[in-house]
């Protein structure tokens, strides 16, 4: 399931443009008023696959035709939207009846007027290959050992492990949904190399105290259609609920 929401910015004002953290604050703070229980069991404890643990949904960056950029700050000049993404109805019905009950979407000291709520419709996915875009970047990583000790790092696209890592990330996640591993564990991903090429060094954005590097890069998916409908649903890459990896079908 999948909603839009158009805002209303305010005028002659900017946000600082590393909001994630702002806006996956909102989110859970929105869960919570319709749904304590849920939004704290979702918060602290979540869906676990061994060690790792799964929230289950996403959200995109805000999205506008008209917006200025200066510095560390972002300005919206024209209707925004922000997409939200779960396969978890519980999540979902929670969100959007509170969403529909208030005005705004206060992001610090910043507000927008909540103009409208939308339930888009889901596309068809097929073994053929489709095109998507990235409504926010792309993340993933891997552990190393550094002076004796594991540690995560983010992977550049161009890594062979960015892809394999995906992959598997999917079939967890499916795992997590279903309780059972896909019947076709075939998913294949291209990411458009002229398009990286233009702007390799990604896009870096400080969640909380750490900065986070993902890509914004179009590319084109097939395989086991289950496993892209869980990518569509829940994310492609890592950090979904800190608003990374959806991802949109176009034509």
């Amino acid at each position: 399931m999948r909603i839009k929401i158009t805002l209303l910015p305010e005028e002659y004002k900017s946000l600082n443009i590393n909001y994630n953290y702002f806006l996956s604050g909102w989110v859970y703070n929105t869960l919570k008023k319709a749904n304590r229980e849920f939004a704290e069991h979702l918060h602290e404890k979540g869906y676990r696959y061994g060690k790792k643990v799964f929230k289950l949904f996403t959200f995109s960056q805000l999205r506008s035709k008209k917006l200025k950029i200066i510095d560390d700050e972002i300005m919206f000049l024209d209707e925004t939207y922000l997409y939200i993404t779960s396969p978890k109805k519980e999540f979902m019905l929670n969100f959007v009846t509170e969403v529909l009950n208030n005005e705004f979407l206060k992001l610090q000291d910043y507000q927008f007027r909540i103009k409208s709520v939308e339930m888009l419709k889901e596309p068809e996915f097929s073994n053929k290959e489709d095109k998507f875009i990235c409504l926010s970047p792309i993340v993933m990583s891997t552990a190393i050992e550094i002076d004796g000790k594991r540690k995560s790092i983010n992977l550049p696209l161009h890594d062979s492990r960015f892809i394999e890592n995906i992959k598997n990330n999917l079939i967890e996640k499916y795992y997590v949904l279903y309780n059972t591993l896909p019947d076709n564990l075939n998913i294949n991903i291209d990411f458009d190399v002229n398009y990286y090429m233009k702007n390799p060094n990604g896009k870096r954005i400080k969640f909380k105290n750490v900065y986070v590097k993902g890509y914004m890069v179009p590319f084109t998916m097939s395989g086991n259609p289950d496993l892209i409908k869980v990518a569509y649903e829940c994310g492609l890459g890592e950090k979904n609920s800190a608003g990374f990896g959806m991802i949109q079908k176009i034509k």
